[in-house]
């Protein structure tokens, strides 16, 4: 379960605007409304999280996809035509405080997300190579590491893809789209981190959706 016991704002965005290009071969939905036992991925991602007030960020290649989830009680928006895993937060009027998950991961085990600075959630394991990491030590972070294909195999603290970020410590580009990973993480001076215990599976490509669909029973 992801949860949150933080007072006051517990704003959470979830990335769904993403074409899933390496899917169009296999599926023919937005990556996560792909079926999984019966039920749309983001279904499954959504009854784990308890505690915050969710929005779905899409853009307006999905937005009508993801448009009936209002009735279900889930704020959805569009940031308007695809502006990267970033770019929404220079559309959006965004608390001082949020939360951003990427919604095409779905994570094992309790995570509880307090933190009252930046931070970026990772976990301690062995990299694939085309992941981020980061390198630091007493929870405060030194350097952000975007997919290094030399460093597959080895163990870093590893992106969950779960950012809480504060606004005043923001540094936008002049630029659009924007990454969350090459453009606003390594610009963020005082970015810190959290270890958490959890797995994380996504399904960007056929070969980690099929994986998933193995694991979830």
């Amino acid at each position: 379960m992801i949860v949150t016991e933080s007072y006051g704002e517990t704003k959470l965005y979830i990335l769904v605007g993403g074409r899933g290009t390496r899917l169009s071969s296999t599926i023919d939905t937005p990556k996560c409304l792909v079926d999984i036992k019966g039920k749309p991925f983001i279904d499954h991602l959504l009854d784990t999280i308890k505690g915050f007030d969710i929005t779905l960020v899409c853009s307006d290649l999905n937005y009508g996809d993801f448009e009936p989830y209002k009735d279900k009680g889930v704020d959805v928006i569009s940031e308007g035509m695809p502006s990267g895993t970033a770019g929404f937060m220079m559309k959006v009027d965004t608390p001082d405080s949020f939360w951003v998950m990427n919604g095409d991961t779905y994570y094992t085990g309790d995570i509880n997300l307090d933190a009252d600075r930046s931070t970026i959630f990772v976990n301690k394991e062995k990299t694939r190579g085309d992941e981020g990491y980061i390198i630091g030590e007493n929870e405060k972070v030194e350097k952000y590491v975007e997919k290094n294909p030399e460093t597959a195999g080895e163990t870093h603290l590893v992106n969950l893809g779960i950012y809480k970020i504060y606004t005043t410590d923001l540094i936008f580009p002049v630029k659009v789209p924007l990454s969350m990973e090459y453009d606003i993480l390594p610009n963020i001076l005082d970015l810190h981190y959290k270890e958490v215990k959890s797995d994380l599976h996504d399904i960007g490509t056929p070969e980690r959706l099929e994986k998933f669909r193995k694991w979830f029973v």
